[in-house]
């Protein structure tokens, strides 16, 4: 990049769509360390939150391919994952009838008080932040994320069929 474009970049106001993405990024880190932050107690991460909950949304037993694709990590880091939840008592692994080869994964009925408390958390959390904010504003910001999010997913989905 030359210093002319880094310069304009540096100087570039945060306001309409200037550093929209950076903004997003900043947002998105911001708001799951706050969120690991009020987890700390219940002894939960936002990482193992987020695994917990996509297993939740499945509400039966799950592929650890399709799990890892539906939240947006490599199968190791999963797997990994997996392994801790699962010497907790919170999920279990067991071998597809359709396919040995494949783990199907699901929640221990333990989960169901942990992932109550953690929603809370998370929907306290929520409540926080959009606090005073009006209503009309959030929908149009919801909007709009929604729209660039679907954006995105067209981008990724032309680019893997070129692949």
């Amino acid at each position: 990049m030359s210093a002319s474009l880094r310069d304009i970049l540096r100087s570039a106001p945060r306001e309409g769509g200037q550093k929209l993405g950076l903004t997003i990024c900043e947002v998105s880190k911001i708001w799951r360390q706050l969120i690991d932050l009020r987890l700390m107690h219940l002894g939960v991460s936002n990482a193992r939150w987020t695994v917990l909950l996509a297993l939740n949304d499945f509400e039966k037993p799950v592929s650890q391919k399709v799990l890892a694709e539906y939240i947006g990590i490599e199968g190791p880091t999963l797997v990994r994952m997996l392994d801790r939840l699962e010497s907790d008592g919170l999920v279990r692994r067991k071998p597809s009838k359709k396919d040995r080869r494949v783990k199907l994964v699901e929640l221990c009925k333990k989960t169901d008080e942990l992932l109550d408390s953690m929603l809370s958390v998370a929907i306290g959390v929520q409540k926080e932040l959009i606090q005073g904010i009006p209503e009309q504003d959030l929908v149009t910001c919801h909007n709009v994320l929604l729209t660039i999010k679907d954006r995105l997913s067209t981008q990724l989905d032309k680019k893997s069929d070129h692949e």
